[in-house]
């Protein structure tokens, strides 16, 4: 056996300390070879769940094992503001998420900003309409493009002139005199990012119940023997229940006499009819003929509300 040479011995050594010096390092990276993963863990990260956003649907579905609607982050854009991203509350300074979109019967905003660089906004007003006693309540309806709230102001505070009403109540009101007219004004005075809309003026007005007034029967002639008395019926009609009436009957010519009700109405009846007891003279001694007038007199009917008929008195 030959002996190694000193030589040898120191160069087997070197090898050796190499060898374990570089025990667990990685290989050197060939800059040219492909990409591959450095490590694999053998497990998916989940990311935690997104905080919960106000207004989103938390019912479980579909793809939505959790119940709650996930939302992705927006990219930012140039000039966008905190909470710019759909489904996020408007920053400072923003208006309310889609003015005029669905939900709101108002429709779109004006175009372009106001003389401060606002955005602006209008009111929509329904007419409050002509209303008869006694449909004396009224529910104003309005609106803004910009979706604010909507106040009312009555004429004269709905305490003078033509317009007496009750205190408003949300935005119900009730007439408190007939006939009533008033103006009222819809207003909206904006906000941090809305301009004051320019207010809308309606009319409110409610007439005294009309009513219509007819005597029954076709005959045209009244025949005269003694001590005659004859029985017409006289109908009234509205379109609401008739409140109670003041009777009042004239006659002229043959007729000595004309008696009424002192006073029907008030049983809630949008249709009353009664009768009238008319005294005939004898045409003898008076012109032949007669001529009756009925009228009704109350607080909450119109004026006018009368109705005269001609007949022809005969033996």
């Amino acid at each position: 056996m030959t002996k190694p040479s000193r030589a040898g011995i120191v160069a087997a050594g070197l090898l050796l300390v190499v060898a374990l010096t570089s025990c667990g390092r990685e290989p050197a990276k060939d800059p040219d070879s492909p990409q591959v993963p450095e490590t694999s863990t053998g497990f998916t990260s989940i990311a935690p769940p997104p905080e919960p956003v106000p207004g989103a649907s938390t019912s479980a579905g579909p793809g939505n094992p959790g119940g709650t609607m996930p939302t992705s982050k927006q990219p930012s854009r140039p000039g966008a503001g905190p909470g710019a991203g759909p489904g996020q509350r408007p920053g400072p300074g923003q208006p309310p998420a889609a003015p005029g979109g669905p939900g709101n019967p108002c429709g779109k905003p004006p175009a372009g900003t106001a003389a401060d660089g606002k955005a602006q906004q209008r009111i929509v007003f329904t007419p409050p309409g002509t209303h008869q006693w006694p449909d004396v309540d009224v529910t104003l309806r309005a609106c803004a493009t910009s979706g604010l709230p909507v106040s009312f102001q009555l004429q004269n505070g709905g305490r003078g002139g033509s317009c007496w009403t009750a205190a408003l109540s949300g935005a119900t009101t009730r007439a408190q005199s007939v006939p009533l007219t008033c103006e009222i004004t819809a207003t909206q005075a904006g906000n941090t990012a809305f301009a004051p809309a320019q207010p809308v003026v309606q009319t409110w007005m409610v007439n005294k119940l009309a009513v219509k007034i007819g005597w029954l029967g076709s005959a045209d002639t009244l025949v005269y023997s003694a001590g005659q008395v004859a029985t017409l019926q006289v109908r009234v009609t509205a379109m609401h229940p008739i409140p109670p009436l003041m009777i009042y009957t004239q006659e002229d010519g043959a007729c000595s006499e004309a008696a009424a009700p002192r006073s029907v109405g008030g049983t809630g009846s949008a249709a009353i009819t009664f009768d009238v007891r008319v005294t005939l003279q004898d045409p003898g001694t008076q012109p032949g003929s007669c001529d009756l007038r009925i009228s009704v007199d109350s607080n909450q009917v119109a004026s006018g509300s009368y109705d005269t008929r001609h007949y022809v008195v005969r033996r």
